[in-house]
Parts: structure tokens; sequence; C-alpha cells
């Protein structure tokens, strides 16, 4: 088995990333923003991504059917009156999505890019580098919004993002512990735009029993190699079981890893998916410099799923029970009540429960 690259690198999605999975990009100076091509710069970088896309593209017959394109538009004269990096990104953009769409592919106006480095593991971070990710992840709880027990014994818990495993064990295992004792699980993931795959099956791992399960594979196409995910029954704290109904919320915003997720857990039929049909990203990307302005961000494997056969690229995640993504709190929320409430043998809290229901149905 392969080494994973960094969760920066790597992660199918992570929150502290795009949706195509590079660092959050902070507006360079005006000067550097206008800065001219030439028309050899241009011809240099439009053979760079042809070469990129054709040897790294998670499907070799749709790289070279990109690679194709752009040296078709270059041959056209389309990128003549482009003047800047950052506008020529965003027509390279066009000219690739046009050609084969793809949610995590993208050309990123990026200034100062360095060259390709060696491929590097996590432990390989440069000190300062791992110091910001865990500050940032610090800052954002590591994804980890709120963790509620509402009534009946129902634990929602709101996960914004799978941040690196590295570092965001601790934060969701904290959360897990809070949620372990609930009679039923509805985690919101509408606003996760994904992370580290690691991470998907460390947090899985809570919901499922006392034997390792098969997650998900990821084919890399370069390297003709493949990581493997399981989930791990020794995970530390308490877990919430294999047995407790889960609801998974998702929208058109759950993303990439959040996907992988909830692709992998419906495939077992260990949990309930209720919400929209989500974003449609299964292929996890590395960013390849184009030029020392411009980089790549290129889908380099493909998800697999070891029921399916398959994975949710393009179509998204279906939900079980179809909602609008702002009522799927409220019907996840019925759905668990209704499920519970025969279990509920205090005629006073059986009263409120039943009212509780009512007021949820009433906003459906």
């Amino acid at each position: 088995m392969r080494k994973l690259l960094p969760a920066a690198v790597m992660a199918i999605c992570a929150i502290t990333f795009t949706s195509a999975g590079a660092q959050e990009q902070r507006p360079a100076p005006a000067a550097q923003q206008s800065q001219p091509l030439s028309a050899a710069d241009k011809a240099a970088a439009v053979e760079l991504l042809a070469q990129r896309l054709s040897a790294n593209y998670v499907y070799a017959d749709i790289g070279n059917k990109m690679a194709a394109a752009v040296r078709d538009h270059l041959r056209k004269g389309d990128y003549k009156k482009v003047a800047t990096h950052a506008e020529f990104a965003e027509l390279l953009t066009a000219h690739i999505q046009a050609a084969n769409p793809d949610k995590h592919l993208r050309i990123r106006y990026a200034p100062d890019t360095k060259p390709d480095t060696p491929r590097s593991t996590p432990t390989q971070v440069a000190p300062s580098e791992v110091k910001k990710r865990i500050e940032s992840g610090t800052y954002l709880n590591f994804g980890f919004e709120k963790v509620e027990r509402l009534p009946g014994n129902i634990m929602y818990l709101k996960l914004d993002g799978f941040f690196n495993a590295d570092f965001a064990k601790t934060a969701a295992t904290a959360a897990m512990n809070l949620a372990a004792n609930g009679h039923a699980m509805i985690i919101d993931l509408r606003q996760n735009g994904g992370g580290d795959p690691r991470m998907v099956a460390f947090v899985a791992s809570y919901l499922l029993g006392d034997k390792k399960v098969h997650l998900s594979d990821i084919y890399f196409r370069a390297d003709n190699e493949t990581d493997s995910f399981w989930s791990d029954p020794s995970v530390p704290g308490q877990r919430f079981g294999a047995d407790k109904p889960v609801y998974v919320l998702t929208s058109g915003k759950t993303f990439s890893a959040a996907e992988d997720f909830t692709y992998n857990l419906q495939a077992l039929k260990r949990i309930t998916v209720v919400g929209e049909t989500s974003g449609g990203g299964a292929h996890p990307i590395r960013p390849f410099p184009i030029n020392s302005n411009m980089v790549a961000i290129i889908p380099v494997g493909r998800s697999i799923n070891l029921i399916t056969k398959g994975n949710w690229e393009g179509t998204g995640v279906k939900p079980d029970v179809a909602v609008a993504a702002d009522k799927a709190l409220a019907k996840a929320n019925s759905l668990a009540l209704r499920q519970l409430m025969p279990q509920v043998k205090d005629a006073g809290e059986r009263a409120d429960l039943e009212k509780k229901l009512a007021e949820l149905e009433a906003t459906l």
C-alpha cells in the first residue's frame, strides 16, 4: 500500500481549503494580478498543463481529451487577448471544465508558486506549516461546530469539515464521547466541504461495531496503487455503536470527503440520509505548478466503494429521504422521534415528545 499524501495535498477536499482542495487564496497585490503575459509564456503554460493532464488525470483518455482541448484553444488564438495570469487561469479552467466537468478540477492563480517538490508524508511537513495547520484547526475546533442533546435523547452533531487526522482526532473523540449516550444521532454535513479520508474512517469507526469494516479504496492512476480505508474498533473513548439509528443531513454543499462518509455508510445501510443530493466530487486531487503564478488542481485518483464498486462522482449522494436542505434537520428529528417513541415509558415525557413531534411536522 502506498502512503497517502498529506491532507493539504491529497485530501479529497479539506475544510480549510477550497472545493478544489488548494489552500484558500488571499488576494494578491494589484501589481501582481496585472502582471503581463507574453505569447511564449502562454504557450509554455498550455503545453505543461496539457502534459500534466495527460500524465496525471484519473482517467487517461479524458486527460488526453482535455490536453487536446487546451492545445486546440491555443492554436486558434483563444488566449491572445488574455492579459494577466488571473484571467488566464480562469479561462483555462473554463476550457478544461467544458471538455470534462469535474468539480475538483481547476487552474488557480497562485503568485510565487514554487516548482514541483518531492511528495512528503505528514511527518515531513515543515514545523512552521504544522503549527499553522494546528492553529487554524484549533480556532475552528477542527470542524466540530456543535454537539447538542435534543428532546428524546437524540444527539445532534454539526460537523463542518474532516480536518487532517494527524491533528483532529482528539476533537473527534471528545465530540463522539458526548454523543455516545444518545438513543439516536443526527450528523449535520450540510455545510461540510470535505477533508481528509483518514478522518472520515476515524469518525465512521464510532458508528460501527467490534469488527473492522473495509469502507473504501482510493486508486491512484499514475502510481497504479491503491489506498484502503478501514474502520477501527479500537478508537479511543466510547463508541455510539452499530445498532442505534443515525441520520446524516446533506445539501448541495456537502462535498468530497463529506460525501465519502455519507456514501460509504449509506452503502453499509448504517445511516439514513436526509436532505438534498450532495455536490458530486469523488476524485482526490494534487496541485501541479504550471508556472510561477499558476497551479493546476488535478484529480489523480478515484474512490471505490467495496459494495457498489463505484462512487458519487458527478451524481452526488442521493438521499434516502429527499427534502429541502433547510428542512432536513426538522425532518430527521421527526423521523428519529417517531422511531424512538415506542421506547418511552413515562407518560409525561411521551406527551412532551408528542408535542415536539407535532411542532416539527407542522414546519414540514
